[in-house]
């Protein structure tokens, strides 16, 4: 008697509300529980569905972190065998390169910090626009962490019989992901005769050795000149920073690494234009076959995975030099409490190295002993560097080999030069002002 009741109060206020014409039209108040139940039920049918076979999560996670994935390539690449596993992020990582090539040029990534490179005997400097110097200069600074130093000056030797790259353990984790990421797409092959998992990993895995194959990858990573003759360079991130890099290339064959600095784009060529852009729709194609899956999902899933953490992996930790294809050797490792007591005893050490750092660390007054410890030193390496010159003869005056047809000379200035600059730069350079000690 209740349900008619209310059922009736139903139907005479849908006539006065078309809000409640639907309510009106529903089974007995007594048969709503039961509907209730039922959509609960399908609710969980379709969530226990989903995470049995998560197919619409891969589509979504192949778009995602494409930034990763060339980082990583831009860490291994050189070689034409780049191991960089399959994973999430390649379909996006290909529109982002098609974009590149037709745009800039470039598919190397930009520096993440910024940094200063200067060349000790011109005293010019470069911001550097080379994301291989970067990681050499973050991998010195990771390797310091706990220094507890004003400045420490790391000095190495160039090694002119440098290799592409060399295999380190990053590199090697490359072949035991994709052959881990095989093992796995062959378990649903052995247990229930479905080969989708294990045909899309390979054709993954081949399209990724694909990608990162590309000979622009080694022309945008050490397109720079090889110098003829000797040269110092000094790589830092300016002051505030507690990390300076010298680099002496002592012997001729060594890259000039004003010119990696610089970063000259030269641009891809039609073929590499027309790989790039193949190699993303074939990326795309892979990506409609992965959309298209509806058993074994949590397998493509764990490959994706793998990859992704190899991947990070790459892009996240440091190389050593070598590794990076600028071999270097170490020489030695000034550091002290102070930052002007360390350029001093740089400079003590090595001629011009602590002059140009000192307008780095130091662009404002210096003291009256600071001033003359400058110029004495400056004047000394000058005429030490006069000598030299005179007794090696002419041939050795060219410091670089011949410039790239794309490229210009760079224009040379004499130690006269620098000690010009530093006596008449900036206005009070060298005057003297009190200063508070405990900023050197």
């Amino acid at each position: 008697m209740t349900r008619d009741i209310i059922s009736l109060l139903l139907i005479i206020l849908a006539s006065h509300s078309p809000l409640l014409c639907e309510a009106a039209t529903l089974p007995a108040f007594a048969n709503s529980s039961s509907a209730i139940d039922s959509q609960w039920q399908t609710a969980a049918g379709r969530l226990a569905s989903q995470w049995r076979n998560p197919n619409d999560v891969l589509t979504i996670l192949m778009i995602i972190g494409g930034d990763v994935v060339q980082k990583a390539l831009a860490q291994l690449s050189g070689p034409r065998f780049v191991p960089v596993a399959f994973s999430f992020g390649w379909v996006s990582y290909s529109f982002s390169a098609v974009f590149a090539v037709f745009g800039d040029g470039s598919l190397m990534p930009s520096p993440t910090r910024s940094s200063t490179l200067i060349n000790a005997r011109s005293g010019y400097r470069r911001t550097n626009q080379s994301w291989v110097l970067d990681r050499i200069l973050r991998g010195v600074e990771s390797s310091h962490e706990s220094m507890s130093a004003a400045l420490c000056v790391s000095v190495y030797r160039a090694n002119p019989n440098r290799q592409l790259s060399s295999a380190d353990w990053l590199w090697w984790s490359g072949l035991l992901t994709m052959l881990a990421q095989f093992i796995l797409g062959v378990i649903p092959l052995a247990l229930g005769k479905d080969w989708t998992t294990f045909l899309v990993t390979m054709m993954g895995t081949g399209l990724a050795l694909m990608t990162g194959s590309s000979t622009q990858w080694q022309r945008e990573k050490w397109g720079a000149r090889i110098d003829k003759g000797t040269s110092t360079y000094c790589l830092t991130r300016g002051n505030g920073f507690q990390h300076a890099i010298v680099v002496q290339n002592t012997t001729p064959g060594c890259l000039n690494l004003e010119d990696l600095a610089m970063l000259r784009k030269e641009g891809c060529s039609r073929g590499c234009k027309g790989f790039v852009a193949i190699s993303a729709c074939l990326w795309v194609l892979l990506l409609i076959s992965i959309a298209g899956l509806q058993h074994n999902t949590w397998f493509l899933l764990g490959v994706g995975c793998l990859g992704m953490v190899q991947n990070v992996c790459v892009a996240a930790f440091p190389r050593q030099p070598d590794a990076m294809g600028i071999p270097l050797e170490f020489v030695t490792e000034i550091s002290g409490p102070k930052v002007m007591p360390v350029l001093q005893k740089t400079e003590l050490q090595f001629p011009l190295v602590g002059a140009v750092l000192v307008k780095i660390f130091f662009n404002g007054r210096l003291r009256d002993d600071e001033k003359r410890f400058w110029e004495a030193r400056v004047i000394e390496a000058e005429s030490y560097s006069q000598k030299k010159e005179i007794s090696q003869g002419p041939q050795n005056q060219s410091r670089t080999s011949v410039v790239r047809p794309s490229g210009t000379p760079v224009r040379k200035t004499g130690l006269t030069d620098l000690h010009k600059s530093i006596t008449t730069s900036a206005p009070g350079f060298l005057s003297a002002m009190p200063v508070r000690r405990n900023t050197r």
